[in-house]
C-alpha cells in the first residue's frame, strides 16, 4: 500500500492539486498582511489550475483523499481570513464616517459662531 505522502506526481496532472494548495496558501499569507492586490492577482492563478482540474478532463488527476481535505482546510482557512479583513475593514470604514461626523458638526459649530 502506497503512502500518498512519498508518492513523486508523475505529470503535470498529478501535480495541480500540490499547485492549488501552494496558491492558497499563498492567498492566506497575502491576505493576513492586507494585500488583496495579490490576493486576486493569485485568484487568477487558483482559477487558471482549477479550469485544468476540471471535471471531464482527459487529463484530471486523482486525488487522494488526504488531498482533498488539505485543500478544503486552504480554502476555509482563506475564507474565514478573507471574511476577518472584511470585518476589519467595514470597522475602520466606520470609524471614519463617525469622525467625518464629528468634523462636519466642529465645523457647523465654528461658523455659526
Amino acid at each position: 500500500m502506497a503512502d500518498d505522502r512519498y508518492s513523486v506526481p508523475t505529470t503535470e496532472a498529478e501535480d495541480l492539486p500540490e499547485q492549488l494548495c501552494g496558491l492558497l496558501t499563498e492567498q492566506i499569507t497575502a491576505a493576513r498582511q492586507g494585500k488583496m492586490a495579490q490576493v486576486e492577482h493569485l485568484g487568477v492563478r487558483v482559477d487558471a489550475v482549477m479550469a485544468r482540474m476540471a471535471p471531464g478532463r482527459a487529463s484530471q488527476p486523482v486525488m487522494a483523499e488526504s488531498q482533498r481535505t488539505r485543500l478544503k482546510q486552504r480554502y476555509d482557512e482563506l475564507v474565514l481570513t478573507l471574511r476577518a479583513e472584511q470585518a476589519d475593514v467595514q470597522a475602520r470604514v466606520k470609524q471614519l464616517r463617525q469622525f467625518k461626523r464629528v468634523v462636519g458638526a466642529y465645523n457647523r459649530k465654528k461658523r455659526c459662531c
